[in-house]
């Protein structure tokens, strides 16, 4: 059920950690720009998902709920895979070629985010999420592993193809997986204007809702965003000659750290509470982010961002699952669109947050420091979100 989170953080990692700042390094301004594109992709992409994650509740087709929009929605980020290297020759192509690869893997993120509501029991979701944050780390890993090692040689175009491959594979795996607990519910459907004014509506949730939402968007604003800018971290902060080679080794190594914990962390969570594991990862790592500008070496780089990593890992499997224990089985798909806004939110405003600090920064050494800084506030505020729910839920 979970091989398509692989396959989405694998096209995520390449394009995010690799492709898009290598389109963009050849322009002066690359730090904003590639913060621009990466904003108004994604802010377009987190909208497509919460549609689609509200019309796979409502209007099915084919054998199931889910399932025919996440076959879909792979076949369609093939093409835009496609048509994106067509558009790059220049600023406003890699944009439109971005929102193309954006909008296609949210039509498909936004139907399979509600599985863990649809088919499991609260007490089965802490697992679930878990494995599910392998899977997600797993495709990370391929990222960083085959795109960062591939980027830069004779071999670049297999890149491309091979994301694709992984991505429809995956798709398949999960269609197929769910195929039987993938049932149509038989509802009076609205009409669309409805179905679009519904999804704003929040009358069914909980006042604390809100506050994972935030919170999550928080925590993932102080991780997401810097991947886009590792490469240049590498290069002018670290100083390393090949810093797509870093950018791997450091990612496959921070990442299989997180993986671990994301699992055992997950199975913990249905047993002692989702909540006090979430306040104390962030808090690990809001002072590990912090710490990393004051450290300017490759293997403290390894040390804080291992830390950062199993924080993130438990945080990203554990707030998924008590996200999902807060919504309503009827309407998991917009519920759980929510819960993807902070996610894609976050990847659509934290890259420009830290591109604007990195171009208005004297320097990148100066600049740098503030981005952490700022991540790690970030992590401080998500922790204050997530102690309002833990006080309201006693």
């Amino acid at each position: 059920m979970n091989a398509i989170h692989l396959g989405t953080n694998y096209l995520w990692i390449s394009y995010e950690s690799y492709i898009l700042p290598i389109e963009l390094l050849s322009y002066n301004k690359s730090s904003l720009f590639l913060g621009i594109i990466a904003f108004f992709g994604t802010a377009i992409g987190v909208f497509t998902g919460l549609v689609f994650g509200t019309l796979s509740d409502k209007y099915n087709f084919g054998w199931g709920r889910r399932g025919p929009y996440i076959l879909t929605g792979a076949v369609l980020i093939v093409l835009a895979i496609y048509v994106n290297q067509l558009l790059t020759i220049s600023l406003a192509g890699i944009l439109l070629g971005y929102i193309m690869i954006q909008a296609t893997s949210n039509t498909a993120e936004g139907a399979y985010q509600p599985l863990y509501v649809d088919i499991l029991n609260k007490n089965q979701r802490g697992k679930a999420t878990g494995i599910g944050g392998i899977f997600r780390l797993m495709g990370s890993a391929m990222g960083y592993g085959i795109t960062g090692f591939l980027i830069d040689t004779r071999y670049r175009i297999y890149v491309l193809i091979l994301i694709a491959i992984v991505v429809i594979i995956t798709a398949s795996l999960t269609a197929s997986t769910i195929k039987k607990s993938d049932v149509i519910i038989k509802q009076k459907k609205p009409n669309l204007r409805k179905l679009f004014l519904d999804m704003f509506n929040l009358k069914h949730g909980m006042k604390n809702y809100i506050y994972v939402v935030i919170g999550s968007f928080m925590v993932f604003s102080g991780v997401i965003g810097l991947s886009f800018f590792e490469l240049y971290f590498f290069k002018y902060i670290l100083d390393e000659a090949n810093p797509a080679y870093y950018v791997s080794v450091a990612g496959i190594i921070v990442l299989t750290t997180s993986s671990i914990a994301s699992v055992i962390f997950g199975i913990l969570s249905d047993k002692i509470g989702r909540t006090k594991i979430l306040l104390i990862v962030t808090i690990i790592g809001g002072i590990a982010m912090i710490l990393i500008p004051e450290f300017e070496k490759f293997y403290y780089f390894l040390i804080l961002g291992s830390a950062i990593g199993i924080s993130y890992g438990i945080f990203m499997s554990v707030s998924d699952a008590l996200a999902s224990d807060m919504s309503p089985l009827s309407e998991a798909g917009k519920f759980m669109g929510y819960y993807n806004m902070a996610t894609g939110g976050a990847s659509s405003i934290s890259p420009l947050i830290y591109g604007m600090i990195l171009y208005f920064s004297v320097s990148y050494s100066i600049g740098f420091k503030y981005v952490f800084y700022t991540a790690g506030v970030f992590f401080f505020i998500g922790f204050i979100l997530f102690l309002k729910v833990s006080r309201d839920n006693l």
